[in-house]
C-alpha cells in the first residue's frame, strides 16, 4: 500500500519552497548557473547559533490588500500558471535526474490573517512522482512576496503517514518570512526567509546582486536577480536567480555536494488541468488535514474565480465535491 510521509523539509530545491538540508551533488557546469560563491554574511549572527535574522519589513495582514495577486516582477505566478524546472540531485553518491513541477492553482488559503495563493508542487523521478507539496505564498502592497506555510509529502511503500514536516505561519511559534523582495536592494542586511521551531526550519536571505548574468542551457540573462539564502543552523546556502517576467530560471546548493535546478519550461494551463490541478491539491489538504497537527485547525482552502477559466474550474470543482 502507498504511504504518504511528511519529510522535516522539502525533498528538492523547490522553487518556492523552504531550505534544504540534505547534501546532494551537481556537475561543475550547472554550478557556473548561478555566479558566485555562496558564504553566509556576519550580520547573520553566529553560524550555529540558530538566532533568527529580522524580517525585512514588519508582517502586517493589513498590509496585503491583494495578497493572492503575486505579480512580483521577479516572480510573477498567476493562476493557471506551470513551471517545470530540470534538477540533478545526489543519492549516495549516484547523479540522479530529477524534475520539479509548479502550478500556480486557482485556489487560496487564509494563514495567520492573510489570504495567499495555494502552490502546487511535484517532484519526479523516472516518470514517477516521488514528492509533492502545498506552499502558501502571498503579495503584500509592497511587491515583496512571502511564504506562509507548506506542507511537504513524500511518497513512499514503506513509510507511516504523518511524520512531522508541515509548518504554518502563527501555529507553533513559526514565523512566515520574504521569498521575493519587491524591491530589492544589494545594501539590505539578511532578512528572514522563515521560521519553525517545531520542525528546526530557520532560514535567512539577502540579495547578492540585482543585475546579473546568469546561464542555463542554451540561455543567457544578464539582469537576473540574484538571491542567497542561508541557515543560521547550518544548512548549506543556496543561490537562486530570477529573471524579470520569468521568475525562478536557476538555483544551486553551495557545497561541492549541492543540488541545482534550471527552468526548461513555462506555460499556461487549459481549464481542464486548471481543475486537475485544483482537485489534487485539495486531495493532498485532506491528508494534510489527517496527518499534521499544525495543519488541522486551519480554515479550509477555497476556489477564487479571477477570470472566466477560474470560474470554469470553481463549477467543476464543485461538481466533483458532489459526487
Amino acid at each position: 500500500m502507498t504511504r504518504y510521509h511528511t519529510p522535516r523539509q522539502s525533498a528538492s530545491l523547490a522553487l518556492a519552497g523552504t531550505l534544504l538540508a540534505a547534501a546532494t551533488t551537481l556537475p561543475a557546469a550547472a554550478q557556473a548557473a548561478v555566479p558566485g560563491t555562496p558564504s553566509t554574511p556576519a550580520a547573520a549572527g553566529p553560524a550555529g547559533s540558530g538566532e533568527p535574522c529580522p524580517t525585512l519589513t514588519r508582517y502586517r495582514p493589513q498590509r496585503f490588500g491583494d495578497a493572492t495577486d503575486l505579480d512580483n516582477v521577479h516572480q510573477p505566478l498567476r493562476p493557471g500558471t506551470e513551471i517545470t524546472l530540470q534538477a540533478v540531485a545526489n543519492s549516495g553518491g549516484e547523479l540522479l535526474p530529477h524534475v520539479v513541477v509548479l502550478t500556480a492553482t486557482d485556489l487560496i488559503k487564509k494563514i495567520d490573517g492573510v489570504w495567499t495563493r495555494v502552490l502546487w508542487q511535484r517532484d519526479w523521478r523516472e516518470g514517477e512522482a516521488f514528492a509533492s507539496a502545498l506552499i502558501f505564498q502571498a503579495q503584500d502592497d509592497d511587491g515583496n512576496i512571502w511564504q506562509l506555510g507548506e506542507y511537504p509529502e513524500l511518497v513512499e511503500d514503506e513509510l507511516p503517514p504523518g511524520a512531522p514536516g508541515a509548518w504554518i505561519a502563527g501555529v507553533a511559534g513559526a514565523r512566515a518570512g520574504v521569498v521575493v523582495p519587491g524591491d530589492p536592494d544589494r545594501d539590505e542586511p539578511p532578512y528572514l526567509r522563515a521560521e519553525a521551531p517545531g520542525i528546526g526550519l530557520l532560514g535567512c536571505a539577502f540579495v547578492v546582486d540585482t543585475a546579473d548574468e546568469v546561464c542555463a542551457p542554451a540561455i543567457c540573462y544578464d539582469d537576473a536577480l540574484v538571491i542567497e539564502e542561508f541557515s543560521p543552523l547550518l544548512a548549506p546556502p543556496v543561490r537562486r536567480a530570477y529573471v524579470p517576467g520569468i521568475g525562478l530560471v536557476a538555483a544551486a546548493q553551495a557545497n561541492s555536494d549541492g543540488e541545482t535546478l534550471y527552468l526548461s519550461g513555462r506555460r499556461n494551463l487549459t481549464t481542464a488541468e486548471r481543475l486537475t490541478a485544483a482537485w489534487e491539491a485539495v486531495q493532498l489538504e485532506d491528508r494534510a488535514y489527517a496527518t499534521s497537527d499544525v495543519y488541522v485547525d486551519t480554515p479550509p482552502m477555497r476556489l477564487h474565480a479571477e477570470d472566466a477559466a477560474a470560474e470554469a474550474v470553481r463549477q467543476l470543482l464543485g461538481e466533483r465535491l458532489r459526487h
